[in-house]
């Protein structure tokens, strides 16, 4: 080790530590209103000479397997080696923090798979002058339809800077977060609607809710700190956010406040959902009950009548009757079917 820097030390035990071994690839994207190049490649020094001031360069890097890459990039557009970290650890909380040039966001994306299960995504964005680049985990499709709007020579998008191309980003992701909460109360009010169903005796609702309870806490994890960090986009002195995107920004914060509003709603509805399924079984159990308490008291009689029958007497009274047997049996079914009938006028099952 002799003979290297600090940082090159520390740089080195840098290491991914999700789950997803995508192999990482570099999109460059540059554009402006009447121009698109797009190329694919490692060489970032290639990158860095082929940017232009009047146009909008975004770097789009999926996959963290290269992590050596993955640093070198972070470092020569003007971070350090923890921002390096900060972007190969999907554990890392949401952060945004400002530096002299740039704007680094960490974030989390998070969605439902086709299986129903909470999946996330960690995403890294850095913004510049004219620039803006994109980590992520995967190839999972989050900006895609902004890829599709630039190349498609949108204008809306084509026409204005880096500060929009973030803004858009950000949208995207929040439109995730939006969809997947809503798809979360689709959820909780299809499990109340079962819990409803007095009759259905599915036992994989409490299952069911303690999942959902579990994604109400990782959705609340990932945006309370959001929404706090999220204020310095709105009051950024570094002027990379022009005054004219700062609405666009509002509308996203706006958005973050609605979502957490939801997920609030949701912690109540699941507050509800255990006590509903508590009540249930409460309910299960008292009928149970009350159909045990009516065959106990059906027999209780019929046991007595057997009981006194059965006494071993020399001179027991009615022992020599000729239809004894037959007249005992008609008592007891009579007695049987007047108390059976009786509940049932109570209403008791």
């Amino acid at each position: 080790m002799r003979g290297k820097t600090k940082q090159q030390q520390f740089s080195g035990a840098i290491k991914y530590t999700g789950q997803k071994h995508t192999p990482t690839d570099v999109h460059f994207i540059q554009y402006s209103s009447n121009t698109f190049h797009e190329q694919k490649t490692s060489d970032i020094r290639q990158i860095i000479s082929a940017m232009k001031e009047n146009t909008t360069n975004w770097i789009r890097v999926t996959g963290m397997s290269n992590q050596d890459l993955i640093i070198d990039i972070v470092k020569d557009f003007g971070l350090n080696v923890l921002d390096a970290k900060d972007v190969l650890t999907p554990e890392h909380i949401v952060t945004i923090e400002e530096f002299d040039e740039t704007i680094f966001l960490v974030l989390t994306a998070i969605y439902y798979s086709p299986e129903n299960v909470l999946r996330t995504e960690h995403i890294s964005l850095i913004l510049g002058a004219n620039f803006v680049i994109s980590f992520q985990e995967s190839e999972a499709p989050f900006f895609e339809n902004i890829y599709n709007g630039i190349k498609g020579k949108n204008a809306k998008i084509c026409s204005k800077g880096a500060d929009f191309l973030l803004g858009i980003m950000l949208g995207e992701i929040i439109g995730e977060y939006t969809e997947t909460v809503s798809q979360l109360e689709d959820k909780l009010e299809d499990i109340e609607d079962k819990l409803l169903d007095f009759g259905n005796n599915d036992k994989s609702l409490m299952v069911a809710i303690q999942e959902k309870r579990r994604d109400v806490i990782r959705l609340r994890k990932i945006l309370l700190p959001l929404k706090e960090q999220f204020i310095k986009l709105l009051h950024s002195d570094k002027m990379l956010i022009q005054q004219s995107q700062i609405p666009y920004y509002r509308d996203l914060n706006d958005q973050i406040l609605y979502i957490l509003q939801n997920i609030e709603s949701c912690r109540e509805i699941m507050s509800s959902l255990v006590d509903l399924y508590l009540n249930n079984n409460d309910l299960k159990m008292n009928v149970i009950m009350k159909q045990l308490t009516v065959v106990a008291t059906i027999f209780i009689p019929l046991t007595f009548l057997a009981g006194i029958w059965g006494m071993n007497f020399k001179n027991m009274p009615e022992t020599q009757y000729e239809y004894g047997y037959l007249y005992a049996w008609g008592l007891m079914i009579v007695i049987g079917i007047s108390i059976w009938i009786y509940f049932k006028k109570k209403d008791w099952f």
